[in-house]
């Protein structure tokens, strides 16, 4: 298994899916990993994560500032991810993994990472796409600020456009979040096979806890760093918190998450915005169960939400976007509100701040439908199902049936 990260502490989305994934997986399969450790990230007793799996770390520097980035951008046809993700030890480690260890199967995580294989593999190549990239750039591009990012970010869009299927059209089978990626990666790319592998969540862990809940409070949380998480907390506070502030003017919202960008941090120390940084915290269930509501306002980004999925599990009413909905298939006004407007979004909010025995409603059906389709039980199983196809299968670049039937027998 290929990584772009070190999957532990599981402290964002990715890391987080990777290593829930190999707690389930390595009960079946023994998995070497592979990763990219930035130096913050190796810093940390990574025991737990050698106790699942073999451990290879490739350094990689930390992330350059943006300057450094419009450069590395400008300066070449490739997408800045595939620039940053590219490694000459990286892909010697993986040869010399080849030359010496007979494998049944490569599982990579997103398309930049595919660049580090060798051309010509005796194995299949499993190519899981967390989000389809191109996409959430090219949406993010729509919206930033300030507007002079907009050409650059979209120019990356384009890049992506380009590369991203063709990493598809090289891999054996491509795992996507959802049917609405699915059709996404048929579109661009016809002719190639796809699987879901959908991210879930903890429901063990993630579940409710016997707190009342503050009123006229939320809580949003991600990493910062990430583009769309804070662009949907600069749209929330300067669009849709006047309005909601304007009937109830002691309503906060609070983010936990790693890395607040400068610009929330001057958001958050203006006490008339109502935006409290609570940063990362060692657990978010607390939070989570005492908040009134989670609002989701995403505007751009592409894949499943694991920080909606955790807040549904633990029972915290959920309002967000038909984008932060995306793929999930969570039905409107069942298992969470969906508003796409800054006036919709603030009206869904006030609603159930004024209806607290509607919002309990949508908490149990949001937690129940959770547990029946998102628990990281069931993305672990059809995982396993995919490898048991693949695995054994003479043909490398389509996969048979027959090889689950061979495996099993």
């Amino acid at each position: 298994m290929l990584t772009p990260y070190l999957p532990y502490p599981p402290v964002s989305g990715g890391r987080a899916r990777t290593y829930n994934l190999l707690k389930r997986l390595t009960r079946d399969f023994a998995i070497t990993l592979v990763c990219f450790g930035r130096p913050e990230e190796r810093a940390f007793d990574l025991s737990p994560l050698q106790a699942l799996c073999e451990l290879i770390v490739i350094s990689r520097p930390s992330s350059p500032s943006k300057a450094r980035a419009a450069l590395l951008s400008l300066t070449s046809v490739k997408p800045i991810t595939m620039r940053l993700y590219t490694s000459n030890e990286f892909r010697e480690s993986i040869q010399r993994l080849l030359r010496v260890r007979l494998f049944d199967l490569i599982h990579v995580e997103s398309f930049y990472m595919l660049q580090n294989l060798p051309p010509e593999l005796p194995v299949p190549v499993f190519l899981s796409e967390p989000a389809i990239e191109y996409l959430a750039w090219w949406r993010h591009a729509r919206v930033a600020m300030p507007r002079y990012q907009r050409p650059a970010l979209a120019l990356e869009a384009l890049k992506m456009r380009f590369f991203e299927p063709q990493a598809w059209s090289a891999a054996t089978l491509v795992g996507v979040m959802s049917e609405v990626d699915a059709r996404i990666v048929k579109r661009a790319a016809p002719g190639v096979p796809t699987a879901l592998s959908p991210n879930g969540v903890d429901v063990e862990y993630f579940k409710p806890l016997n707190t009342r809940r503050e009123p006229d409070t939320a809580i949003f949380m991600g990493d910062y760093k990430y583009f769309p998480n804070e662009d949907a907390v600069l749209y929330f506070v300067r669009e849709i918190m006047p309005l909601i502030r304007a009937k109830r003017p002691n309503f906060t919202l609070t983010l936990l998450g790693k890395e607040p960008t400068p610009a929330l941090r001057r958001l958050s120390s203006d006490p008339r915005n109502g935006l409290h940084i609570q940063g990362l915290v060692e657990d978010t269930r607390p939070y989570l169960s005492r908040a009134a509501l989670f609002v989701c306002p995403l505007r751009s980004g592409s894949g499943t939400r694991f920080k909606l999925l955790e807040a549904l599990a633990c029972g915290c009413p959920v309002v967000t976007t038909s984008l932060g909905a995306e793929g999930l298939g969570a039905q409107d006004n069942r298992h969470l509100r969906i508003a796409d407007t800054p006036q919709a979004f603030a009206d869904a909010v006030l609603h159930l701040l004024e209806n607290p025995e509607e919002a309990a409603r949508l908490a149990r059906h949001g937690r129940n439908w959770v547990v029946e389709r998102h628990s990281w039980a069931r993305s672990a199983a059809l995982l396993s199902d995919i490898y048991l196809l693949l695995i054994g299968s003479e043909d490398v670049t389509v996969p048979s049936p027959s090889s689950r039937r061979a495996r099993r027998r």
